[in-house]
């Protein structure tokens, strides 16, 4: 890098609800990343310059499980293919409470409603991510901000973003 910090802009999609995304704002004015709300027809946020690359966040396994699992889950799969069929790399990142950290911390989730286990929810998860190539990460929502931040870094080519994350 030629020692000028670069400025990174997230994009936000325009449906996200004001209040759902407060903390994550917040965390972006802290760290000086500017965003924008702008319409976006994959997903939820996005980095400029890296219009291939998108985070589908999540609020709760809950919402997760309904995207994978109940019946109207066509329209979401419709959303993963026409992402992947204009070489979109879509990943999920699904806030939760601190206990949920894997893969495997999702087979022992109960939900508060419904009859969805933990285990029919991981194995959805794992036909998501072998079959249509979306891996699924989790946060707590305390820490969403930083790690969209992170995931878009670490998984973009421009390497100047990751300097962002390390404050």
């Amino acid at each position: 890098m030629d020692g000028k910090e670069q400025r990174v802009k997230c994009y936000i999609d325009s449906r996200e609800k004001p209040q759902a995304i407060k903390n994550i704002v917040a965390y972006f004015d802290k760290h000086g990343i500017e965003w924008e709300r702008v319409a976006l027809k994959t997903g939820d946020y996005m980095l400029d310059g890296q219009p291939n690359l998108i985070v589908d966040r999540k609020q709760s396994l809950g919402e997760l499980a309904h995207n994978l699992l109940s019946p109207d889950r066509a329209r979401f799969y419709r959303e993963i293919r026409r992402a992947r069929d204009s070489g979109i790399r879509l990943i999920i990142l699904c806030e939760h409470s601190p206990d949920v950290k894997t893969f495997a911390d999702v087979k022992n989730w109960k939900p508060k409603y419904g009859k969805v286990t933990g285990k029919a929810l991981a194995d959805a998860i794992f036909r998501l991510e072998v079959g249509y190539g979306v891996p699924v990460y989790y946060c707590c929502k305390r820490s969403t901000g930083k790690r969209i931040v992170e995931i878009l870094s670490q998984e973009g080519e421009d390497g100047s973003v990751n300097q962002v994350c390390s404050n």
